[in-house]
């Protein structure tokens, strides 16, 4: 898991933001600063494209682009690998403006016209709540394996020949499962072969029992399961399919 932030600032005050610049440099080892910008449009394509940990965002951005509570309700309706934590920072003592901050899904508030307010007491706070932060950073899954999907389509299948109705009892079932698999790999012919050198079996062998299988299925199945459950058109007289013809 990570152990630094990476912090975004989106301020238009040249020294306010060179101020926030300096006291993430100054921890380097927590901090990181992930990029600059006067510009909420351009700070949300930046959020969406690199995911930061928190952002510092000066509501106003009078001398910039944009307007902070335009980014804060853009991202309030953005589905995001990770939310990211939103410091707000503002010059406005409007009640009504502080309420739709918050209701807009901002973190926490600095008015810059508050007594002790300074750029090191924004990057305090980001060092007290850093580790609950860090504690709710999902890391991006692993994407699955040839064997998962593998494993996931074999399960699939299980549920659906169950409800076609063929039986587990009869050998074919398996060899009928592996051929699909090996259909869904672009592997289009001489699934008996393959899958006899694997269970230790002729390709005949093989080709025989799936076919059995569906024989069997299709002499002993409810015929509204049938209708229900085959995927192809059922023909009249309950036509048995060849292996080829149910696989696909």
């Amino acid at each position: 898991m990570t152990n630094k932030l990476n912090v975004l600032i989106v301020e238009d005050d040249e020294k306010d933001s060179a101020a926030l610049e300096a006291e993430i440099k100054a921890n380097p080892d927590k901090l990181s600063l992930a990029g600059t910008s006067k510009c909420s449009e351009k700070a949300y394509e930046f959020i969406l494209n690199h995911n930061p940990h928190a952002v510092i965002l000066d509501l106003e951005l009078q001398d910039g682009f944009g307007d902070g509570l335009v980014l804060l309700d853009k991202l309030r309706n953005t589905v995001l690998p990770r939310r990211p934590y939103v410091i707000v920072n503002t010059k406005n003592p409007s009640k009504t403006t502080l309420d739709a901050v918050k209701l807009k899904g901002a973190d926490y508030t600095f008015y810059k016209w508050q007594s002790g307010y300074s750029p090191k007491t924004v990057i305090n706070h980001l060092l007290l709540v850093m580790p609950a932060i860090l504690g709710h950073v999902e890391e991006p899954p692993e994407p699955p394996t040839k064997a998962d999907l593998q494993t996931s389509m074999r399960e699939f299948l299980q549920v659906e020949f169950n409800k076609l109705g063929v039986s587990v009892k009869n050998v074919g079932y398996d060899y009928l499962i592996e051929a699909v698999i090996l259909a869904a790999d672009n592997v289009n012919q001489g699934w008996g072969k393959i899958i006899g050198e694997k269970v230790g079996k002729s390709e005949g062998s093989v080709s025989h029992a799936m076919q059995y299988a569906i024989n069997s299925t299709w002499d002993n199945a409810d015929i509204n399961d049938l209708i229900t459950y085959y995927t192809a058109p059922l023909r009249k007289n309950r036509y048995v399919p060849s292996t080829t013809e149910l696989v696909f």
